[in-house]
């Protein structure tokens, strides 16, 4: 007789329990497997997410560390730029590399195109950048970014600003001021006067004309006068509001021994039309810009290197961003080494005047 196998279903119903219980045993090992390798894959994904973000913070930093210098500036003029290129020669020459590496300088540039009411939205579109310091050029955008930069912690380095003391930068020259430190463009008009009656022996008198609302022209007016007195010369000043008065307000200059154009903004930038009225009267025009002689709309010119402005406040820049406060830093003067002269051959024959013999060996002679 057959033996039962021990262990063996013995009925129906048990075969379909064992079978019912063999066919779970496997879908709950599927299950386990597939649910570990869920969490195998979450963790992997995990992982590459934080890698990511460890990289983008890597990123963050590199661009973090590079240097960003705002600068805020009047407008596009050719003088204008001959200072940001000398503040930016001297920049890199202190080794602030203008580039896109880490340890390279960025500049952010904007500028209110001569309109003041543009100021604050060029301010608030540099300082959207997050600069560490921002240079300021001329005396009216220096004025307003007092106000309009609101972060106290940003230093103010003021360039082309004839008397950043009458301007409200700073309480005097000795130093700079809490936000304010920079180089000024103020000439020493004993010398210019000086240089006048040197090039133009003739001349008994000079004159000028001037913005009445913009404080570098009434300051260097007044410096004038005071210098002309010194030296011997009477004095004419003439002011002029608008753009559109200096053609006929020019006239009342007829009869000076010769004209001294400052840097004025107001002035220098409708230079086409003073040189063509002094053209007319034959009066010889004496420039404190050296652009306004190359290309011929001056006869000469005895002024202060726009380029220096420029190389002055970028070494007071390199002290502001190493850490130095701006009270500690100095207000920078033009030394003589600064000053460029230069006249123009063509421009004398055309008045029909004669360069002094003193001058014959100068090697200053342009066109």
């Amino acid at each position: 007789m057959l033996k039962k196998r021990q262990g063996a279903p013995r009925t129906v119903t048990q075969c379909r329990d064992a079978a019912n219980a063999a066919a779970a045993a496997p879908r709950h090992h599927r299950n386990f497997e597939s649910e570990m390798k869920a969490k195998s894959v979450r963790r992997r994904i995990g992982c590459l997410a934080a890698m990511l973000v460890l990289a983008g913070c890597g990123l963050a930093s590199s661009v973090q560390a590079q240097t960003v210098v705002g600068i805020a500036n009047l407008g596009p003029h050719p003088a204008l730029t001959k200072v940001i290129e000398g503040f930016k020669d001297e920049m890199a020459r202190e080794g602030y590399r203008e580039g896109k590496a880490a340890n390279d300088v960025e500049y952010a540039y904007s500028d209110a195109n001569f309109t003041q009411s543009m100021m604050p939205q060029m301010f608030s579109s540099l300082m959207s950048k997050r600069p560490k310091a921002i240079l300021t050029v001329s005396t009216s955008v220096s004025q307003v970014a007092r106000s309009a930069v609101t972060d106290h912690a940003v230093p103010l380095i003021f360039a082309l600003v004839t008397d950043p003391v009458a301007a409200g930068l700073v309480s005097g020259w000795q130093h700079g001021s809490d936000r304010f430190a920079g180089a000024s463009d103020l000439q020493d008009f004993d010398a210019v006067v000086a240089f006048g009656k040197k090039l133009f022996p003739g001349a008994t008198s000079f004159g000028t004309l001037y913005n009445p609302g913009e404080a570098n022209d009434v300051v260097t007016t007044r410096e004038l006068e005071a210098a002309a007195k010194r030296g011997g010369l009477a004095f004419k000043a003439i002011s002029v509001d608008t753009v559109n008065d200096i053609p006929q307000r020019a006239q009342l200059l007829k009869g000076v021994g010769f004209v001294y154009i400052t840097g004025s903004n107001l002035v220098q930038s409708a230079m086409p039309s003073v040189a063509a009225t002094m053209q007319r009267l034959r009066v010889p025009i004496l420039s404190s810009e050296t652009e306004a002689i190359k290309t011929g709309l001056a006869t000469a010119s005895y002024a202060v290197s726009l380029q220096s402005v420029g190389a002055n406040s970028a070494r007071i820049m390199v002290r502001a961003l190493r850490g130095e406060k701006t009270s500690a830093l100095p207000v920078v003067k033009p030394s003589s080494s600064d000053y460029v002269t230069s006249i123009s051959k063509t421009q004398f024959s055309k008045l029909g005047l004669t360069i002094p013999s003193a001058f014959s060996d100068c090697k200053c002679f342009v066109n």
